[in-house]
């Protein structure tokens, strides 16, 4: 399990969107070995729900904070 929190802790939401923009890229040359589109493909929508994951915690993150704030301000 360590193993797991390790590689969260060295995911980069940048790194990740630009391995994704890299492997549309690819595809769209049109010139991928039909296996390696699928295996790309999968690469990227594997990436794209780690961005995912990250944008809604952020968000529930950040909504945190408005209402911390905006309960604070009426006290």
């Amino acid at each position: 399990m360590p193993k797991a929190k390790k590689s969260a802790e060295t995911w980069d939401y940048e790194a990740s969107v630009e391995q994704v923009e890299a492997i549309i890229h690819d595809l769209e040359t049109g010139e991928l070995p039909l296996a390696d589109i699928f295996q790309q493909f999968e690469k990227a929508v594997t990436e794209l729900k780690k961005c995912d994951s990250f944008l809604h915690e952020k968000q529930q993150q950040a909504q945190l904070l408005i209402e911390t704030l905006t309960s604070d301000e009426s006290e």
